[in-house]
């Protein structure tokens, strides 16, 4: 079970390190795959699983859908905010939890207040969005800026395995072929993005369909790359980690040079999210850290094997992600 420090840091045991490192490269197994994989019985991962999510641990189980799939272009704006009071800033992010094509909201400190992701079918969506946000709260935003993501890839934590392990990569972007799907398949998608544990016979129950059909839709969603795999959101702040996020400019860069560089970055086991983008910077490096002194640490490392390519970086420590879901609509 995990122990309270005096500090208030939850310390967790060796089986529950291992329970977590395999719910974060798949939070759908089952519990017979998770026994299997943690040499633990069945009601020993039931049970402690329950408890990493009363306890606030896991904060839910997710679905990671790859939105480009599905006609979707993946916009993120960054905000210097002003003149924020309480009441204010409740008001903004109330707006920013309702609208449902916001599927990420990050407060932070650094070079930004706040970064939201927004996903649009088209440049106008996102400008029509954007109307919306500044006729509201444009007296409170002093800066903004806008990227679109090009690639996304996302990994599992591996600071939970003090012997290392290998990274699992959930990767989507652009060169995603557009697919089609039906109002079923949407409906499943939105019930799994924020709730991937959730059972066959309920899903079935939810969309009328027989459990052996339901299985049949969701392993065709993960063979056709719309569904490209399951994690879950963590509260890192109650195991002692800080989320941080570098925005790197790069110079005399080639397809193989940032390759080489987002290679190297990946196999760092604080690494768990690295973006492409289209913006005033090239690329977004997310990290999981005891501090900003490990932050900083892993910066200094990276930019020594590759200062002939990267010109600078900014960044920011987040305080809260209110929100992230990976499919339009979900609840």
């Amino acid at each position: 079970m995990a122990q309270k420090e005096d500090r208030g840091v939850l310390q967790l045991d060796a089986k529950n390190r291992r329970i977590l490192l395999e719910l974060d490269r798949n939070s759908r197994a089952s519990l017979a795959e998770l026994a299997g994989k943690t040499r633990l019985s069945k009601e020993v991962v039931f049970h402690r699983i329950n408890n990493l999510v009363k306890e606030g641990i896991i904060l839910r189980f997710q679905a990671v859908v790859s939105s480009y799939r599905l006609g979707y272009q993946s916009y993120k704006i960054y905000f210097r905010l002003q003149d924020m009071n309480p009441k204010a800033r409740e008001k903004l992010q109330g707006f920013l939890m309702k609208d449902s094509m916001v599927y990420w909201v990050g407060v932070c400190q650094g070079r930004w207040d706040m970064i939201i992701a927004y996903w649009a079918r088209s440049a106008r969506e996102v400008g029509e969005f954007e109307d919306r946000l500044l006729h509201k709260f444009s007296q409170h935003i002093q800066e903004k800026t806008v990227t679109i993501s090009r690639q996304t890839a996302q990994y599992n934590r591996r600071w939970f395995a003090p012997e290392g392990a290998e990274p699992v990569e959930m990767d989507f972007g652009e060169g995603s072929e557009v697919v089609e799907i039906d109002e079923i398949d949407t409906k499943i998608l939105q019930q799994l993005a924020n709730n991937a544990r959730m059972k066959l016979t309920e899903l079935a129950e939810a969309t009328n369909l027989t459990p052996s059909i339901m299985r049949y839709r969701i392993r065709n969603l993960e063979g056709r790359g719309i569904i490209v795999g399951y994690k879950y959101a963590l509260d890192t702040r109650r195991l002692g980690y800080e989320t941080c996020k570098a925005f790197l400019s790069l110079k005399e860069s080639t397809p193989a040079k940032r390759k080489a560089l987002m290679e190297y970055c990946k196999m760092k086991p604080n690494t768990i999210n690295i973006v492409s983008t289209i913006g005033p910077w090239d690329m977004e490096i997310e990290f999981e850290v005891r501090n900003f002194e490990e932050y900083y640490s892993i910066m200094s490392d990276i930019q020594e094997r590759f200062g002939r390519i990267i010109k600078s970086y900014d960044s920011v420590l987040f305080s809260s992600e209110p929100k992230q879901s990976f499919m339009p609509g979900a609840k």
